[in-house]
């Protein structure tokens, strides 16, 4: 079993949003999916773009370098050219605190 850090708080991602939250030596794309807090690698599985940098629409997150799409609420891929299903990290929220487990 890992230890839970925080990355911060519920205010802090709007929702539709996604923002990255650096841990260690690890990019991590904490997204707010209509008040339910996701989080994933900040890497597209297709060539290891940075999710947070595209655009996140109607519980999809787009990759801005070649368009793969994943459905925020699981991390599945959606469309092409994308390489698999998002590394999903467990997620908490504790007192408004949103707090993820390292492994």
């Amino acid at each position: 079993m890992g230890r839970w850090v925080g990355v911060g708080s519920e205010g802090g991602v709007a929702p539709g949003k996604a923002r990255c939250v650096r841990l260690q030596d690890r990019k991590i794309a904490l997204f707010n999916d209509g008040g339910i807090y996701r989080a994933y690698d900040d890497y597209c599985t297709h060539n290891g773009g940075p999710l947070t940098e595209g655009a996140c629409e109607d519980g999809l997150v787009t990759c801005l370098w070649h368009g793969a799409q994943f459905r925020v609420a699981d991390g599945a891929p959606v469309t092409p050219p994308a390489g698999g299903r998002l590394r999903a990290h467990p997620l908490r929220v504790v007192a408004g605190a949103i707090e993820i487990e390292l492994d």
